[in-house]
């Protein structure tokens, strides 16, 4: 029964559970128990003397003697309420601090990326130097990628991710996991599929772009909903 009691004054516990004045929060738990243990023992007295043993007249001189027993029970039973309750409450903030340490440990932490402005590639057995802007675009091949120019083509042993990374982001985009394109040799964007889109560049050839990549070249390129 007082447990009861206890759970209905479960919010002013949580209320005052956070102050940090230590002889507030004595006199606020001595008021709680002494009012926990008035509708306890108000409502068990109740109970019996008039709803259970209506007739018997010597009940009250009974209860009266053990109420120093129930005074004590209820000590105990409010004790432990109180202490599951501090226990809870330092455990879910134990919980939320580690939260908040792995969130910090696995945020990413930002580099500074040196971006390439010119790229050695070897055709045949000669080695060539060619810069950024002349690359239209990369693409995918297996564990290596194509890197096409106006007049040639050449394979390269970096990943997609690298060419994404290092590449000026100004005027690369990847448009689809097999493609990173030059801005600057964009013609014209069309819909293709429902999720698929075509790139045309302006030496003739055609790209595919993903949803994703469409959207951030539209984004990097400056163009609206009306535009493209």
């Amino acid at each position: 029964m007082q447990a009861v009691c206890m759970l209905a004054l479960w919010y002013p516990i949580r209320f005052f559970g956070t102050m940090k004045n230590v002889s507030l929060i004595l006199l606020f738990h001595l008021n709680l128990f002494v009012i926990s243990c008035i509708v306890w023992i108000g409502l068990v007295y109740f109970t019996l003397q008039f709803l259970l043993f209506p007739n018997e007249i010597h009940y009250s001189t009974y209860f009266v003697k053990i109420l120093p027993f129930r005074l004590l029970i209820g000590l105990l039973i409010y004790a432990i309420f109180v202490l599951t309750y501090y226990l809870l409450m330092i455990r879910s903030e134990m919980a939320s601090q580690k939260r908040n340490m792995e969130e910090k440990t696995t945020e990413p932490v930002a580099t500074s990326v040196e971006k390439i402005s010119r790229v050695i590639v070897k055709k045949n057995s000669e080695y060539h130097c060619i810069t950024v802007n002349q690359i239209r675009y990369i693409e995918a091949n297996g564990d290596y990628v194509l890197i096409y120019t106006d007049s040639n083509r050449y394979l390269k042993d970096q990943t997609m991710k690298y060419w994404e990374t290092h590449l000026p982001g100004d005027c690369f985009v990847r448009i689809h996991r097999s493609f990173i394109v030059n801005i600057e040799t964009i013609a014209r964007i069309e819909l293709y599929e429902k999720d698929l889109f075509k790139v045309h560049l302006k030496n003739g050839d055609t790209l595919k772009a993903s949803v994703s990549g469409y959207k951030l070249l539209k984004q990097k390129m400056g163009l609206s909903n009306k535009q493209v």
